[in-house]
């Protein structure tokens, strides 16, 4: 069995329009109706498995080295844009702070050197989606693309869980590109709360200095909370590494033996 796993760089960083618009567009076996870690088996016996949870960039490591035919593919996104983001399920608040950017994207430079996990950048996938599953295909070998990219709202089965998430099934198009811009109140009670991100934003291409910050000047900071606690708190730590070991180690039983194991409710986990 290929497992195909999504993760990001935060929560809100496109996982879930990728995960359906790639259900939608390939031959895949099974797919989870929302989110499921990389500990999570099908229920019958397919060939291309697809699953996402972003947090699981925290634990993919040894996976992915014991395993040939596991795949992560990573959302990257403006951790501007990601701070600024609404969900469903608390629309008056904002999704999630630099909490979790400030992790993942650390640990994203780390898997970098394994060939089988892939970086996909949010704004080159909702600005030219044909062009990034030509790119998924290329890498992902076993792929067969069914419709394009750029037509998956045509056909696309969405979950509830995802619907709470995308908010609505409709084409794929960059109009969330750059919206902290009117977010700015946002963003600056982030930086007051977790720190220049100057840095970060330079070196995944976002900016080329810090010449940004001066769009911030005479903003008054928006002291409004997010919906997610705003530092780390003892079960993240816990959930950002458990089953990191014992998970590669599944995996290379399951190659012994041929054949994968399932475990009884992967969803308990942390």
């Amino acid at each position: 069995m290929n497992q195909i796993h999504i993760v990001g760089v935060s929560p809100r960083s496109g996982t879930t329009l990728l995960v359906e618009a790639m259900k939608t567009c390939f031959e895949i076996d099974y797919c989870t109706p929302h989110e499921d870690r990389l500990f999570t088996r099908p229920p019958f016996k397919t060939n291309i498995f697809l699953t996402k949870r972003p947090r699981d960039i925290m634990i993919a490591g040894p996976s992915l080295k014991v395993d040939r035919n596991f795949y992560v593919i990573c959302l990257i996104r403006d951790p501007r844009d990601i701070i600024c983001s609404k969900h469903h399920k608390a629309p008056g608040q904002y999704w999630t702070g630099l909490k979790f950017w400030n992790v993942y994207s650390k640990k994203l430079k780390e898997l970098e050197k394994y060939p089988r996990f892939i970086t996909v950048k949010y704004e080159e996938f909702v600005s030219d989606p044909d062009r990034v599953q030509r790119l998924l295909m290329k890498k992902i070998p076993f792929l067969t693309k069914k419709m394009d990219f750029s037509d998956y709202h045509l056909a696309a089965s969405v979950s509830e869980s995802s619907k709470e998430a995308l908010k609505s099934v409709r084409p794929i198009k960059p109009t969330s590109v750059g919206k902290w811009r009117e977010h700015k109140s946002r963003v600056l009670r982030q930086i007051q709360l977790h720190g220049d991100i100057t840095e970060d934003l330079i070196s995944f291409g976002y900016e080329e200095d810090s010449q940004w910050m001066k769009e911030l000047e005479g903003v008054e900071p928006d002291q409004s909370e997010s919906y997610h606690t705003e530092f780390p708190t003892i079960r993240d730590f816990i959930g950002f590494r458990v089953g990191k070991y014992a998970e590669s180690v599944r995996r290379i039983i399951e190659q012994l033996i041929g054949r994968r194991i399932r475990i009884t409710h992967p969803k308990k986990w942390l």
